[in-house]
């Protein structure tokens, strides 16, 4: 049996095998006449890195399971990895003597055509954004607050879940890469992209629209190096750049445009907390987008879909749209449960669609909000919202102005050491703990302040990490993290 399987969020199996990761974890199944092999897929960039496919590994084992081909951990859809595993199955399963049948299976379309999903994204409009920051120099933040309209779609959403969107990429970027493959656009080519409606396009549409110019890929980078053996390609992701500075880097090399496209990687979908909720208009999406701007190998660049949304898409604008379930980030179904949300940045996203639903549900539970941002007057994001929902006693509301005070650093997790003890009684009588922003950092250092304040009101620290453990486990510790 073979396991191709991701990691979700923080650390969770994705939706779709969740059931099956449950059975496997209850089950005492004697499996030692099962052969196996897992590729786990992940993001190095994330703290819980291939934790599913590696649980998934570690639980057939224990079941008494027989491994054929070792697990290989799949790092941000490298075709490589993935090529090694498929050649080592290939190779090894007719060493099993298994016997050959062939299984049918029977596979029931949707009943309604107009299912919307990843791979048949919905064509929305933006109907309304404007910025939620006050950018005064370079370097501030630039975020903004963008309204899409579903209407016609069908889509429904819960609040927690997240709007898929396919974006485009930069045009000066597009006109870099064919201008160092000493091309103008114009030639026809084939693509397979679940956002590409037509078989055939012209390929400066196809890079702008279908195909992954940040990160070069293996098979690109194999086929240069077959081209100019003399170029000594790094490894390493920041010295290598994005497509454009890899074959800027190959002058002599020849190129027709199916060629470059079929060594390129598709563009994904990004992944945006929808920051409304369905009972307020079920027909309107609003997501928090802040712009990805950073330099690398000297030059400057942004982010994919959030420069293009925040930069070159308007009112009116159509983009490819679905939504993405979150069963992991979930309000209590009891209103009177009191919740904690700690969400700085942009992490505030679902925490409004949260707290505009628990004021339309009359909620009884308290809700209590730390949000952390740079500067009270320039990156305070939906601060006149929030302010109004303080004043009518639907929230209490704690802010982190981290560059505010010339003298230290603020930041969520020091105002949630100053509230130890409500936020250690909220955790012990009930309450849900919410986290969502940055993984890297945010969520690690937030976690380790959960575990102190555990210590500070009289636990161990084996204590305390066992206390959000059982949390977590009965959905009352749930983060939604990103890097």
């Amino acid at each position: 049996m073979l396991f191709i399987i991701s990691t979700s969020g923080d650390g969770v199996p994705p939706t779709d095998a969740r059931e099956f990761v449950e059975f496997l974890d209850s089950t005492k199944l004697d499996l030692n006449h099962l052969h196996y092999s897992v590729l786990a897929l992940g993001d190095s960039n994330y703290p819980q890195y291939c934790k599913t496919g590696i649980h998934v590994h570690d639980r057939l084992q224990t079941l008494g399971a027989m491994e054929f081909v070792r697990k290989h951990n799949v790092d941000m859809e490298n075709a490589e990895t993935i090529e090694k595993w498929m050649c080592s199955v290939l190779e090894t399963l007719p060493t099993l003597n298994i016997d050959t049948q062939e299984d049918y299976l029977n596979l029931v379309e949707d009943q309604d055509s107009r299912s919307y999903n990843r791979n048949k994204p919905f064509q929305a409009t933006i109907k309304k954004k404007y910025m939620l920051t006050t950018p005064s120099s370079v370097g501030d933040k630039e975020t903004m607050h963008i309204e899409i309209d579903l209407s016609g779609s069908c889509l429904s959403w819960i609040s927690g879940d997240a709007l898929g969107i396919y974006p485009e990429n930069n045009p000066p970027e597009v006109v870099e890469v064919l201008n160092a493959v000493k091309l103008d656009g114009t030639e026809i080519v084939y693509v397979e992209h679940p956002a590409c409606q037509v078989e055939k396009v012209t390929l400066q549409t196809a890079l702008t629209k279908y195909y992954n110019l940040k990160d070069p890929s293996s098979a690109l980078i194999k086929y240069l190096m077959t081209k100019d053996p003399a170029n000594k390609f790094s490894e390493n992701k920041e010295l290598l750049g994005e497509v454009r500075d890899v074959l800027s880097s190959c002058k002599n090399v020849s190129w027709s445009g199916q060629r470059l496209v079929d060594l390129l990687k598709p563009l994904q979908p990004r992944y945006y907390s929808i920051s409304s909720s369905p009972l307020i208009n079920p027909n309107i999406a609003c997501i928090t987008v802040a712009s990805v701007k950073y330099q690398l190998l000297g030059k400057d660049r942004t982010g994919v879909c959030s420069v293009h949304l925040n930069d070159r898409c308007s009112v009116g604008t159509s983009l490819g749209v679905f939504i993405s379930q979150n069963p992991d980030f979930r309000l209590p179904a009891n209103g009177n449960t009191d919740i904690l949300l700690i969400g700085p940045g942009t992490g505030i996203a679902p925490f409004m669609a949260f707290i505009a639903e628990r004021v339309q549900e009359g909620a009884q539970g308290r809700t209590i909000l730390y949000f952390g941002c740079q500067s009270k007057l320039k990156d305070f994001l939906y601060k006149d919202q929030l302010g109004q929902w303080e004043k009518d006693n639907h929230i209490a509301l704690h802010c982190a102005f981290s560059r505010d005070n010339p003298n230290r650093k603020i930041y969520v997790q020091d105002l949630l050491a100053k509230q130890h003890s409500d936020v250690y009684q909220l955790m012990q009588k009930g309450g849900h703990v919410y986290v969502c922003g940055d993984a890297t950092y945010m969520a690690h250092d937030v976690h380790n302040t959960l575990i102190d304040i555990c210590v500070k009101e009289g636990l161990t620290k084996s204590g305390a990490m066992e206390f959000l453990s059982m949390l977590s486990s009965h959905g009352r510790y749930q983060k939604d993290v990103w890097v």
